[in-house]
């Protein structure tokens, strides 16, 4: 993302590191989560809302909460894409901020089974069909593209084609989007490693036990900008095989249309684009794969 970045803690918002640049395209879908002439389930008084505890909007994240996602690793302050934008839809759904509560669920424990803490959750989670077997998904409202990430020395970095890309060895954290990714894209010729974590793929490829990882765009200039030295981005895959990253909610909630209502008015009044712009940047001259 989508899937989860378990990275170092950096207080460094990556829209300062990288600057800005014209805004990403997201999910058709998303730009049209409330069909033409549907009417909207805003409610005007928060307490006809379905919520967890009466009068407050409870919403949780990973932790550490990474940028530019989050900034100084508090969700709370509403800086960084995914604090403003769940604020934008808080204050869509009638909230204010001081009824607006963060709070901390791990990031696989926000998709696996059963009852939930929070109403629903932020944290970059890739919607797929197995993960909504358990829980349900808001309408998506980002679609990252996804990166290869090698040494600054590698010859990864001279591939322009997958079936060079094939040529190399990948590893990924297991049940991933990025796992999925090198598997149905890459098709490595070398059986793709797998980790328990993001981080410790990462500390595999510094090692030199693989060639490469695949990465969400953001997360990839994080990585190669603030946390590692000696890691670039290599090129950027022709496709993101999954459906976007939504919101998280525990299954069967009835909290979903109120908020894919105020999602759906998020971005059809240009709120959404413009923290994409902010908070989100896309490199120039970034090589897609053939």
């Amino acid at each position: 993302m989508s899937n989860r970045r378990q990275f170092v803690r950096s207080g460094v918002a990556l829209a300062a590191a990288v600057g800005f640049a014209p805004r990403l395209r997201t999910l058709a879908q998303s730009d049209a989560a409330t069909p033409a002439g549907a009417t909207p389930v805003v409610p005007t008084d928060i307490s006809t809302l379905p919520l967890k505890k009466a009068g407050q909007l409870t919403i949780h994240a990973d932790k550490p909460a990474y940028p530019p996602f989050f900034i100084d690793d508090d969700p709370s302050n509403g800086k960084g894409f995914e604090s403003a934008l769940a604020y934008a839809v808080g204050e869509r759904l009638g909230f204010t901020r001081d009824q607006i509560v963060w709070g901390y669920t791990s990031f696989n424990a926000s998709y696996a089974p059963g009852p939930k803490d929070f109403d629903f959750y932020i944290t970059q989670v890739s919607i797929t069909e197995e993960r909504k077997r358990a829980v349900d998904f808001s309408d998506p409202y980002y679609t990252s593209p996804l990166v290869v990430v090698t040494k600054q020395d590698s010859p990864v970095l001279e591939a322009t084609t997958l079936a060079e890309l094939a040529k190399f060895s990948y590893g990924a954290q297991v049940g991933t989007l990025y796992y999925t990714a090198i598997t149905d894209y890459i098709k490595p010729e070398k059986e793709t490693l797998v980790f328990d974590t993001t981080a410790d793929s990462l500390t595999a490829l510094v090692n030199g036990q693989i060639d490469a990882v695949v990465q969400d765009l953001e997360s990839a200039t994080y990585i190669t900008s603030e946390q590692f030295e000696g890691l670039a981005i290599a090129g950027q895959l022709p496709e993101n095989p999954g459906q976007g990253t939504g919101m998280v909610f525990e299954k069967g909630s009835a909290l979903v249309p109120y908020v894919n209502s105020a999602l759906a008015s998020v971005i059809a009044d240009g709120t959404r684009d413009k923290l994409i712009e902010e908070w989100l940047a896309k490199p120039a001259d970034l090589t897609v794969y053939s």
